[in-house]
């Protein structure tokens, strides 16, 4: 995320769509969604499916008539257990989150403890820890002027989402089990329901009782405050504000999209692991392996394991995932798909920079989209950050801690290890291949930077033009000295203007601890953009490890299937 010109986005995740932890996953994918897009993102967070029915249900086999006050303090739990999960949730995948609750945002509210009104809430609490993290916070939850927990009525959580919004001039997206406002239930199969794509407010109010909180809605009404509603990885949505009622024409429902998935390994394994949950929004046409045991291993159907992955593409599919590793191999299977028109989705670093220029030329001249965020940086949305600077002027400078294993390594020899103890620690973590190599001696890290200058700058550096010094003859002693004198050791790759040209490197760097590129630990990676007008913008996420990785490839995909489903919509627009 961008820390400054960043717009904050409150997203609002309600029982229908979390049911279970089995779907934090999916409140994950939407989260990153904003995320890397360069918002400030506040996730607000309803208790799991019929979590609240069930405590009420306890509540009244203890006592008929339960307190209010206690009444509140127990069904308030759901919405705690709820957003705690999900903050591990995306911990898990390396996104730095921070779980905030309504004594912490000072969130107050009157009118009563079982239908509360919130009326002031810390805005500047809020806005400044989603500079810094996601924040996840429990809707339906409040705190009156005596210090007592409130509740905001049934299905409250719109309504902490749009107080929210309001007090912080955010954007507002409600994410439900629909994808808009219809005109009737869409499960209903005897009537067509037509979805709005602007619905006013008292249209909402009307028709929008199962799906959105009436109270929430009169809110949004008395303060003219525009909000969305939407469903996970969809590209449609209804826009709800101070509109005249407008019905979406296209009448196309998305269908799957295709999927083959070449290589079955850790971040493969991962990626169909995701997939398969997935069923509604991607089918998965076959994975491509060159061995059955890892397919077998996963649960893979029999009839979608090949070892032929050339023939896999071929199969009808609208997009190829790559992670297989190799680079001569992938580079045929790449040119394979794209020739195809197929879209193209890679986590490999080494095959981009060495031909990304290539098959950039090859999917334009098809159509098709190649995308390749997880090969810089796992969850640090490093391209994607790049893309935002340059919306803003162009860029002096880009430079970042951007390979995780060698990071996690040197945090090592700071506590006093050796680098082999070091390593070893790194491969037990997940974060090393069983060979570092490529890791230590900053081949990973240079490989990333032509990617990252070939962004900045659409120059594609060579591989040897680059000066490169790796870490494999740094010692313990070597970083513990320089942690005496108040600095930090860092493997920095770096690429810059310099009278006319690129000057690019990947050494390490005796960085003061107040550097933002000191600050960053472990397997944790960090890009610093220096623009022209010499504004610096940050940006920090996971570098390593199956599940940044797999996030990464992820929010590729549900990309290109929003895309896909967009395209589909022009083109039947234009026939109509």
């Amino acid at each position: 995320m961008l820390k400054q010109k960043a717009k904050v986005t409150v997203l609002k995740f309600g029982s229908s769509v979390l049911r279970s932890e089995a779907d934090l996953p999916c409140a994950v994918h939407e989260i990153y969604r904003h995320w890397r897009e360069g918002a400030q993102v506040i996730a607000v967070v309803s208790a799991f499916g019929d979590t609240t029915d069930q405590l009420m249900r306890r509540a009244e086999s203890v006592c008929a008539e339960p307190d209010k006050s206690v009444l509140a303090s127990l069904l308030a739990t759901g919405e705690a257990a709820a957003s705690a999960l999900l903050t591990l949730a995306l911990n898990k995948v390396g996104i730095s989150a921070r779980l905030l609750d309504e004594v912490q945002a000072k969130l107050r509210t009157v009118s009563g403890t079982s239908d509360a009104i919130p009326v002031s809430v810390d805005a500047a609490r809020l806005l400044g820890e989603s500079q810094r993290a996601v924040v996840v916070f429990p809707g339906f939850i409040g705190r009156d002027e005596t210090g007592n927990r409130t509740i905001l009525g049934r299905g409250g959580s719109d309504l902490t989402a749009l107080f929210l919004a309001h007090q912080l001039k955010a954007k507002c997206v409600l994410i439900k089990d629909v994808d808009g406002l219809y005109t009737r239930d869409p499960a209903c199969t005897t009537v067509r329901a037509s979805r709005f794509e602007q619905a006013g407010y008292e249209t909402t109010l009307r028709l929008g009782g199962p799906v959105v909180q009436s109270k929430a809605v009169r809110f949004a009404a008395a303060n003219k405050l525009r909000f969305s509603i939407t469903s996970i990885g969809s590209q449609n949505e209804t826009e709800v504000g101070p509109f005249t009622d407008r019905l979406d024409g296209s009448g196309v429902s998305s269908e799957p999209l295709r999927v083959a998935l070449l290589g079955c390994g850790t971040v493969g394994g991962g990626v169909y692991e995701r997939l398969a949950g997935l069923a509604n929004l991607f089918t998965v046409t076959g994975v491509g392996t060159l061995t059955g045991i890892r397919t077998r291993a996963l649960g893979v159907p029999d009839h979608l394991a090949t070892e032929d992955l050339e023939d896999l593409i071929g199969r009808d599919c609208d997009v190829v995932v790559e992670l297989i590793g190799t680079t001569k191999y992938a580079s045929t299977l790449a040119t394979r798909a794209l020739t195809l028109g197929r879209h193209f989705v890679t986590a490999n670093k080494a095959l981009m920079a060495a031909e990304g220029e290539r098959l950039s030329f090859m999917a334009r001249a098809r159509g098709v989209e190649l995308r390749y965020s997880a090969a810089v940086g796992g969850v640090l949305p490093a391209l994607e950050a790049i893309e935002q600077a340059r919306r803003f002027g162009s860029i002096r400078s880009v430079s970042g801690v951007v390979n995780g294993t060698t990071n996690y390594v040197l945090d090592r020899l700071a506590e006093g290890q050796s680098i082999e103890s070091a390593v070893d620690a790194a491969q037990r973590a997940g974060y090393a291949e069983a060979n570092p190599k490529f890791d230590l001696n900053g081949t990973d890290a240079t490989q990333k930077l032509i990617l990252l200058a070939r962004h900045a700058f659409d120059e594609s550096l060579a591989f040897n033009a680059i000066e490169r010094i790796g870490i494999e003859e740094i010692d313990s002693e070597f970083v513990r000295q320089s942690l005496d004198r108040g600095r930090v050791i860092r493997l920095v790759a770096e690429c810059a203007h310099d009278n006319g040209r690129i000057k690019a490197s990947v050494k390490p760097v005796d960085l003061p601890m107040s550097h933002p590129l000191a600050q960053v630990r472990d397997a944790d990676n960090r890009l610093l953009i220096e623009q022209e007008s010499g504004e610096q913008l940050v940006t920090s996420g996971r570098g390593a490890g199956r599940w940044p990785t797999t996030e990464a490839v992820m929010a590729d995909l549900f990309d290109i299937r929003r895309s896909h489903a967009a395209k589909q919509v022009a083109e039947l627009e234009a026939c109509a």
